[in-house]
């Protein structure tokens, strides 16, 4: 129990990290935790306290660490002036429906931002006709394997970009929000295997070095193919210095969160939450972001009866 425990939390600074049984066992640690828990009220009705305390322990030591890399905000932040930005993710290779019902579902969403993946010529065709009268601002890169990116936005474009690392792109679009500026980042990565694994690891350092030299706030967004408590994720959200905008995730089945939306630490997440089809599928994501230190509208009114009473 210690032994897988400390393998989770502590496997970036262990020789054997790299290996194949570890990696497997920090993918799966909410399952793991859960594995130990239902161990541990075994132990207790078997009258095995001191094995049962150790379970527990384990527990406790695996909730604070997938705690500490969630978005562990208590409450969401609400700030009524800030300006917003909504952006709804999905990779189109998870839609069972039909095309016009998936497209009225995304409508519907009325996102400021509309992010695909694995977009092909035939999706390329369908969503530009599908979006054209709501979305008028676009970047595309249209590709018949997995890396076709679309982001649709109301908002105005200031720059768009298309970087290409390891023969595979990632959009790069800067958009308006109220006087603000923000980065937006589409990125993709292969599932990992020994091949796979360093270039993915050349797209994070790549990405980083993007993000920490801009001026301007990031979100990114995207199948990463990796869990956000994955080595390489908190290394690449501590170097890029990104929060984590999910709070947590249903651990039912034996599904872990391969797709993420990080924000830099000039943005604020007021909500989140995983989009689904209606037989429970997993489709996307949804976000909500706003500025920090904005005054908010409590803070305008006290500023401004302050001003009346001089």
């Amino acid at each position: 129990m210690l032994f897988v425990t400390c393998g989770i939390i502590f496997s970036p600074h262990l020789p054997f990290s790299d290996n194949p049984t570890i990696q497997k066992a920090v993918e799966f640690a909410i399952h793991g935790m859960i594995t130990l828990f239902a161990l541990a009220l075994l132990l207790f009705a078997l009258g095995r306290y001191q094995l049962m305390f150790v379970a527990m322990g384990c527990v406790g030591a695996l909730c604070v660490f997938l705690k500490s890399e969630s978005n562990n905000h208590l409450i969401l932040p609400k700030n009524e002036l800030a300006p917003k930005l909504s952006i709804a993710h999905f990779n189109l290779s998870s839609v069972n429906d039909s095309r016009e019902e998936f497209l009225e579902y995304v409508v519907d969403l009325d996102a400021d931002v509309l992010s695909f993946q694995e977009l092909t010529p035939d999706w390329n065709i369908f969503l530009t006709e599908g979006l054209k009268e709501k979305y008028k601002n676009s970047q595309r890169n249209v590709r018949i394997d997995f890396f076709g990116k679309a982001l649709f936005t109301r908002n105005t474009i200031v720059d768009k970009n298309i970087l290409e690392i390891e023969g595979i792109p990632s959009l790069m679009l800067s958009i308006k929000i109220g006087s603000q500026i923000v980065n937006l980042i589409s990125l993709y990565c292969l599932p990992l295997d020994e091949k796979s694994k360093q270039v993915s690891l050349e797209q994070l350092k790549v990405i980083t070095q993007e993000i920490t030299t801009s001026r301007f706030p990031t979100i990114l967004l995207g199948d990463l193919n990796m869990v956000y408590w994955s080595n390489e994720i908190r290394a690449f959200r501590k170097n890029a210095k990104l929060e984590n905008s999910r709070r947590g995730f249903s651990p039912l089945g034996f599904k872990v969160p391969h797709d993420h939306m990080f924000f830099s630490r000039e943005l604020e997440c007021s909500n989140f939450e995983n989009l689904t089809d209606p037989k429970s599928n997993h489709l996307g994501l949804f976000g909500s972001f706003q500025f920090k230190n904005l005054p908010s509208e409590e803070e305008i009114r006290a500023s401004v009866g302050s001003l009346g009473s001089k």
